[in-house]
């Protein structure tokens, strides 16, 4: 048999030794001197925030990250909305070492070389040098953070930004001059007239409207006065691309369903509060709360139902969101929130995080569960409740 060479590395041998030595997360963690949020351990899954830079644009909830320790390594997901970050021990190791994902989203060359003697090290007990070292040559204080904040287009020091308040005069709304894709979406959501359309300013922008967002189905993100945050696109081929992605096998790569532009942090803000704000049934409010959803088109839906919701573009409520919400319910909703997210796996886990959150700001309540009327609305969204469904929810609604 040919020797190795010296320089071999047998990682898989020693991933694991490494889960056999105890917590790995931690582990990692203080040999990249990384302060880690709070952990939630079950058997044999660990649950954090998120604090990679893993395409989030805000703060993530304090269960975003999944780490699943098994026999031969560990795996992690980041479930942050809009976030398809995932891999190995190896992988995890280099987010925690530099907080951005390997060249290619996958360890090799140079990279995996770096990565797999910093395993070796870790292992063995040794501190990391290269932390050691940057450690040492910063001398100077760092400046405190900036708190992350949404400006107004309108009140942007970007020129080009500023040019983009009124992208939704080039939006399409008549499904008719769609093409097949963007219509066929419509089509599908009865709600998304052309009035309503306009009212939530969104629509179809066209491939030919010169903006990074075009060939797609365009939201915009307004604050609580009605002034544009952003814009923000759905993928209108994301079921496809989706199946596509999943039949293949692929365990990275997975595509994403909406598109945020760079630098907005959605966790601070609730879609739909502007028109909340102005229209909110203040009746309805006082008897079942402020509703929260997870998506925009919930909100739309639900407004042509003549119930009022916001939406937090997510399934996991942010701590900045939760005291939106807190303020919210305390103007208009009797101190309650009802959580009404999606009844599919992920929705009721973000529920369950939801309730926990807010239950410490003000009065909180399900609006729904997947066991409501013998299971009648499992796997429902609010976007695709009609009036007839959304009359049991009402009376048969879950208080915490």
């Amino acid at each position: 048999m040919t020797e190795r060479k010296r320089a071999y590395i047998d990682v898989d041998a020693l991933q694991r030794e490494l889960v056999a030595q105890g917590d790995p997360v931690e582990r990692i963690a203080g040999y990249y001197s990384r302060l880690l949020p709070e952990l939630h351990r079950t058997q044999d899954e660990t649950r954090m925030a998120c604090h990679f830079a893993c395409g989030r644009d805000g703060p993530t909830g304090d269960r975003a990250i999944s780490v699943k320790t098994q026999a031969d390594g560990v795996l992690f997901r980041c479930f942050h909305y809009g976030c398809t970050t995932r891999g190995n021990l190896l992988s995890l190791m280099f987010w925690m070492k530099h907080d951005r994902s390997p060249s290619g989203n996958r360890l090799h060359g140079a990279e995996f070389r770096e990565i797999a003697s910093d395993l070796q090290a870790l292992v063995r007990g040794q501190v990391c040098e290269a932390i050691t070292n940057e450690k040492a040559s910063t001398t100077e204080a760092q400046e405190p953070e900036v708190p992350a904040v949404n400006v107004p287009l309108k009140d942007s020091e970007n020129e080009r930004a500023r040019a983009l308040v009124n992208l939704d005069e080039k939006f399409v709304t008549d499904v008719s001059a769609m093409p097949p894709h963007a219509s066929a979406y419509v089509r599908r959501r009865p709600f998304l007239t052309p009035e309503l359309m306009r009212k939530f300013r969104c629509g179809y922008l066209p491939h030919g409207a010169g903006s990074l967002l075009r060939g797609q189905f365009v939201y915009g993100w307004a604050d609580a006065h009605g002034d544009i945050l952003t814009w923000f696109g759905r993928n209108l081929k994301f079921e496809d691309q989706h199946e596509k992605w999943r039949c293949s096998g692929d365990s990275k790569n997975e595509p994403t369903k909406f598109r945020f532009v760079k630098g907005f942090h959605r966790g601070l803000e609730l879609f739909g509060e502007d028109i909340f704000r102005r229209e909110a049934d203040h009746e309805l409010t006082h008897r079942f709360g402020v509703i929260v959803v997870e998506g925009p088109n919930d909100v739309m839906n639900l407004h042509t139902l003549g119930v009022p919701a916001v939406a937090i573009c997510s399934n996991l409520l942010t701590d900045d969101q939760a005291n939106r919400l807190a303020m919210l319910a305390q103007d208009f909703g009797d101190d309650t929130v009802s959580v009404m997210f999606d009844l599919d796996r992920e929705g009721e886990k973000g529920a369950e995080q939801a309730v926990l959150k807010l239950a410490r700001r003000c009065r909180v309540r399900l609006a729904w569960t997947s066991k409501l009327s013998d299971g009648k609305y499992l796997d429902c969204q609010p976007e695709s409740l009609a009036v007839d469904e959304w009359e049991p929810v009402l009376g048969q609604s879950a208080t915490r």
